[in-house]
C-alpha cells in the first residue's frame, strides 16, 4: 500500500551506494538504518517531509543485489510495483562504482516499466569529485538530469531537494499534522510483522522464521472503525545485549517510535508466555505516554491448561498496570483481529476526553478533605487547583502548596481513572509545588 502515489519519491540503487545516508540527510531525520555492510536496509522505509510549504514521501529501497540472500530476494519481488507507483525515482549511483552489470539491471528495470521520464540520476559520494571526471560508461544511466552529491558530507543535497520539491509533492495539508500513530513493538519472532500484514490484508512486511528479520520501521495507513491511523511495524527488541551494531540501532529506533505514538501494540508470543522483557516494553510505552494494548499472539496454539497458566501469570505481571487492555489473537489465521476496531475505538474516546476544570476541582477538593495526604518532610500539602491542559493523552496539572508522597500520587491517579472513566489509557499527571 502506498501512502500517497502523488508525492512519493523512491531511491533505488546498488547496495552501499549511500541511499540510506542520503535519505537521512534529505529528511533531516534518522529514517533509514545506516551500516557499512551491504543490505542493511531490508524493506521499503518511508519518511514524510515538509519543505517550502509542500510535502513529499521519501522512500528508501534495499540495494538491488546480483546475488540476493533470502530476505533481500523476498523484497526484490515487490520492487517493480513500488517503482510504478512512485511519482519520482532517484537512481542513486556510487560515483566510484564499477559494477556495470548491476547498474545495467536497474537501468533495464526502469526501461521495462517505461519510467524514464520520472528518473533523476544521483551520483553519490562526490565529496572529492569534479564533474568533468565522470567515467564515460556512466553516461548511459543519466536521464532527465543528473546531480552530484555527498549524502554524508551534505554537499549538493539542498539543490537536489529543491528540484524534487519543485517537480513533486503536494501542498502541505493540516491533516498530516494530525496523523495518529500506532507502534507495533515486541520481541523478535513474536509475530509483529504477521500482525502488520494481517491488519493491512497484504504482504507488506517480509516474514520469516529468522529472528530479527525486520530491521526497518515500516509505516502504513490502516482504518479501524472508520478512522485512519498510521501503523508502524518495528524491529524486535531482544533482552540479551546485541553484538550486531545494526541490530542494536534497529532496536533503538523501535523504542523511539513510542515518542510519537498515541497507542502501542505490545505483541507477545503466547507459546513463550509473558516475561520481564515484555514488561519492560509495556513500561517504555507508559513512560512515553503511549497507551499499550497487550496482544497475546498465537493464542490458538495453546491448550486449555496453558491458557489458564498464562492468564494467571498475566494477573501477577499486570498487578501495577491492571488497566491495560488485553487482546488474544492469532495473527497468522486472523482469528480475533475483529477485536482491534472495537478496542481502539474505546481507547481513542478515552484519549480524547476532556474534563471541565470546575468539575475536576470540586471532586478533588472533596477527596483532599476526606482523605488528605500524609505530611511530606513535615508539611501537609494543600491543593490549590487542578486543571486538564491537553488531550491525546489526557494531561493534568495538580498545583500544590508542597510535595506529596508517591503513594498519594498513585491514589490520585486511581481516583482520576475511576471517576472520569479513564479505564484503559496512559495518563500524563504533573504535580507542581
Amino acid at each position: 500500500m502506498n501512502e500517497n502515489k502523488n508525492n512519493e519519491v523512491i531511491l533505488i540503487g546498488l547496495p552501499n551506494s549511500g541511499k540510506s545516508t542520503l535519505i537521512n540527510t534529505l529528511s533531516k531525520n534518522k529514517t533509514s538504518i545506516v551500516g557499512s555492510k551491504p543490505n542493511t536496509t531490508r524493506d521499503k522505509v518511508s519518511q514524510r517531509i515538509n519543505f517550502h510549504d509542500k510535502e513529499i514521501i521519501l522512500s528508501d529501497l534495499p540495494g538491488l543485489d546480483d546475488n540476493p540472500d533470502f530476505l533481500n530476494n523476498e523484497f526484490q519481488k515487490k520492487v517493480k510495483e513500488f517503482l510504478i507507483d512512485a511519482n519520482r525515482i532517484l537512481f542513486v549511483i556510487d560515483i566510484d562504482s564499477k559494477n556495470f552489470d548491476g547498474l545495467d539491471k536497474i537501468n533495464s528495470l526502469i526501461q521495462e516499466i517505461d519510467a524514464e521520464n520520472k528518473v533523476l540520476t544521483v551520483f553519490n559520494k562526490c565529496e572529492n569529485f569534479n564533474n568533468y571526471e565522470l567515467d564515460k560508461r556512466l553516461f548511459k544511466y543519466i536521464y532527465d538530469r543528473e546531480f552530484y552529491v555527498s549524502g554524508y558530507h551534505k554537499i549538493g543535497t539542498e539543490e537536489l531537494l529543491e528540484n524534487i520539491i519543485k517537480n513533486s509533492g503536494i501542498r502541505t495539508s493540516s491533516n498530516s499534522i494530525n496523523d495518529i500513530f500506532i507502534s507495533i513493538i515486541g520481541k523478535p519472532n513474536s509475530g509483529k510483522s504477521t500482525l502488520f500484514n494481517s491488519l493491512l490484508n497484504e504482504e507488506r512486511s517480509i516474514i520469516s522464521d529468522i529472528p530479527g528479520t525486520t530491521r526497518d520501521s515500516l509505516v502504513e495507513e490502516i482504518v479501524f472503525n472508520n478512522k485512519s491511523f498510521k501503523v508502524i511495524d518495528t524491529a524486535g527488541v531482544p533482552r540479551k545485549k546485541q553484538k550486531n551494531q545494526v541490530d542494536r540501532y534497529a532496536s533503538t529506533l523501535s523504542l523511539n517510535t513510542l515518542n510519537n505514538s498515541l497507542i502501542s501494540f505490545v505483541v507477545v508470543d503466547s507459546t513463550e508466555g509473558i516475561n520481564f522483557e515484555d514488561m519492560r516494553l509495556i513500561s517504555e510505552s507508559i513512560d512515553n505516554f503511549s497507551t499499550p494494548i497487550l496482544v497475546l499472539n498465537k493464542w490458538d496454539l495453546l491448550n486449555e491448561e496453558e491458557k489458564l497458566n498464562i492468564n494467571t501469570n498475566l494477573s501477577n505481571y499486570l498487578k501495577k498496570f491492571n488497566w491495560i487492555k488485553v487482546i488474544r489473537i492469532s495473527a497468522l489465521t486472523k482469528k480475533g483481529l475483529d477485536k482491534f476496531s472495537k478496542t481502539i475505538n474505546e481507547i481513542y474516546k478515552q484519549l480524547e476526553s476532556r474534563i471541565d476544570t470546575s468539575e475536576l476541582n470540586l471532586y478533588f477538593r472533596e477527596i483532599w478533605v476526606a482523605s488528605p495526604p500524609h505530611p511530606f518532610r513535615g508539611r501537609r500539602a494543600k491543593l490549590k487547583y487542578v486543571t486538564q491542559y491537553e488531550i491525546n493523552p489526557p494531561s493534568f496539572s495538580f498545583n500544590l502548596s508542597s510535595r506529596i508522597p508517591k503513594n498519594y500520587e498513585s491514589f490520585i491517579e486511581n481516583k482520576l481513572r475511576k471517576e472520569f472513566k479513564f479505564s484503559n489509557i496512559s495518563l500524563l499527571i504533573k504535580f507542581k509545588s
